[in-house]
């Protein structure tokens, strides 16, 4: 097994040791300026930048809407009416916060400067809160997943390329081989070099044959992960 594919294959492996959470609740979080503020929170198995990358492309996707990055933790968008909300002009904060298995990922909604929807205040507002943060877990997914799917069906057709150039080289050292018989078998004056020539085409084709047996080994474990990844997104559609 190449080391690119190892590495690859690691990779993978090590993305099924913890289990795909799909996780959306009310939280109490500290915001920007310290303040208890409610929040629809989502965690996510992937580090605070993906997150952030996915926020920023969900926002441009669903609402094409351009993000801003207040600093490490926050993104937001300022002054924007979310029809699928409100009809109030709000700022929308996203904070980011690193988790053991992954990043919480808190969606606030500020209408005014130290006014914030919430369980109590614009109840019915926040409510709604919840199916768009859902959305944004769904895009998120299945964004990560889908690119993860596209690595592995790659990976795949480039490992079935390497069998089918070994199996033609073995095909060839086979011929050679043959060829070589005919001529040592017909006293050819060159027979002890012929039969050495053999000698090392036979190690050779040995060695490719042990080369496809790991490929194909390793083209079943890549084909288990691509199923593996299907069922995630399948389970973020139902989501």
């Amino acid at each position: 097994m190449k080391p690119h594919l190892l590495t690859l294959v690691f990779i993978f492996a090590f993305a099924f040791c913890s289990a795909q959470q799909l996780k959306v609740e009310v939280k109490t979080i500290k915001n920007q300026e310290g303040k208890d503020i409610e929040a629809w929170v989502a965690h996510l198995d992937q580090t605070s930048d993906e997150c952030m990358e996915s926020y920023e492309d969900f926002m441009k996707d669903a609402f094409d809407l351009k993000t801003s990055k207040e600093n490490k933790t926050m993104m937001m968008v300022e002054k924007v009416i979310l029809n699928e909300m409100s009809g109030l002009r709000l700022d929308q904060r996203t904070f980011f916060t690193g988790e053991s298995a992954g990043t919480a990922v808190a969606f606030t909604f500020s209408p005014g400067y130290d006014i914030h929807f919430g369980t109590k205040l614009y109840k019915e507002e926040f409510e709604h809160g919840e199916k768009l943060v859902k959305s944004f877990v769904k895009f998120h997914y299945k964004d990560f997943y889908n690119k993860k799917i596209k690595v592995i069906q790659k990976a795949l057709v480039d490992k079935q390329a390497e069998i089918t150039s070994d199996e033609k080289k073995i095909e060839k050292n086979k011929k050679s081989e043959l060829d070589n018989n005919k001529k040592i078998s017909n006293g050819d004056s060159d027979a002890a070099k012929l039969r050495i020539k053999n000698d090392s085409l036979e190690k050779e084709n040995a060695t490719l044959e042990a080369q496809i047996a790991s490929d194909r080994s390793e083209i079943k474990s890549l084909q288990d992960q691509l199923i593996k990844f299907q069922e995630s997104v399948k389970k973020v559609e139902e989501f």
